[in-house]
């Protein structure tokens, strides 16, 4: 009989209850135990998914010899540090996207897994979904031949409170770091390191993107247009154009259940993926088969992504003038 993996959450918010309601579909784990400093919302998290433990503290947590793997779902300015403390007790992260807040601290972390030979991945759950593998499995196959623009977005209309995670910058408030990893995680997918980048960022009055656009520039001739923003409903759209067609991941594309391929000869071919569970799953299920294997790192969401992101979106967040404390 196969391990069943117990899983540790820090942090019990609205991404950890969404990552927690895909386990049904992962039988090789298991949500063992929940920590936070609210103790009643610790209590009621694991009451909610069937949890052994709840603790109040994240070192009561990462002293349980239980615990295989430590789920960070706690705002990004707490990244750092939180996983740094999981890895110095040796446990196993999945950290939610993104990894941090920039490329020194990407670097310090990542530096960190590999001192302490202990596994860490960025939680980028678009990167795991059937769509995304076949996607690239048709760019590979040259069915739409030669990528010449990329445009993928990522908008919603957030409240505007100056003290809220989406604003305080003291939270890491801004769209590049809330959703803008998504686009410029697609354009580097499928693109790779751009050459040359262009960005210019709307600021809130406390100094937070509520939009940024970014273009990516690469020598072979593509370019990649990425938007976000928290204060537009944007398309969510995923669009690859080649010299012989497009690949569209419908919307939203960072977990589309379909991929269309319109060539330029007029055919078009439409590949479903519907999901059984939010999508969490697949993210989940890959990591298993990380811990099974005895992987430090993930093939397919290695740590020279995390520190490929972490860059460039240093990169567009400084032309932006987006500037948080720890940088």
């Amino acid at each position: 009989m196969s391990k069943v993996f117990n899983v540790g959450i820090i942090g019990p918010g609205k991404i950890a209850n969404r990552f927690a309601s895909c386990f049904q579909y992962v039988p090789q784990a298991k949500v063992y135990a929940i920590a936070s400093r609210d103790a009643g919302k610790a209590k009621e998290f694991a009451k909610t998914y069937g949890a052994s433990k709840y603790y109040s503290s994240y070192e009561e947590l990462l002293k349980d010899p239980a615990v295989d793997l430590v789920y960070i779902a706690t705002p990004h300015p707490f990244h750092f540090e939180q996983t740094l403390l999981c890895l110095k007790h040796g446990k196993p992260v999945l950290c939610e996207k993104p990894l941090a807040l920039n490329l020194k601290q990407v670097r310090q972390m990542t530096d960190m897994a590999k001192e302490t030979n202990t596994f860490l991945m960025e939680g980028m759950w678009s990167r795991f979904f059937p769509a995304v593998h076949k996607t690239l499995d048709l760019i590979k196959s040259g069915v739409i031949g030669d990528i010449k623009a990329l445009h993928a977005d990522f908008g919603f209309s957030g409240i505007p409170n100056p003290e809220g995670r989406l604003y305080n910058m003291k939270l890491g408030g801004g769209a590049q770091l809330d959703v803008g990893v998504y686009p410029m995680f697609f354009a580097l997918l499928v693109l790779g390191k751009p050459d040359e980048i262009k960005a210019f960022s709307q600021l809130a009055s406390t100094g937070a993107d509520t939009t940024t656009h970014a273009l990516l520039k690469y020598k072979s001739g593509a370019t990649a247009h990425i938007l976000s923003s928290i204060v537009t409903d944007s398309p969510k759209d995923g669009h690859i154009m080649g010299t012989l067609g497009r690949i569209i991941l419908n919307t939203p594309w960072h977990k589309s259940e379909k991929v269309t391929v319109r060539l330029n000869s007029g055919e078009i071919t439409e590949y479903a993926f519907p999901h059984s569970g939010n999508g969490f799953e697949y993210q989940l299920q890959e990591v298993v088969r990380c811990l099974e294997a005895g992987k430090k790192e993930c093939d397919q969401m290695p740590h020279s992504m995390s520190l490929l992101m972490a860059e460039t979106s240093d990169e567009i967040r400084r032309q932006g003038g987006v500037r948080y404390a720890e940088d």
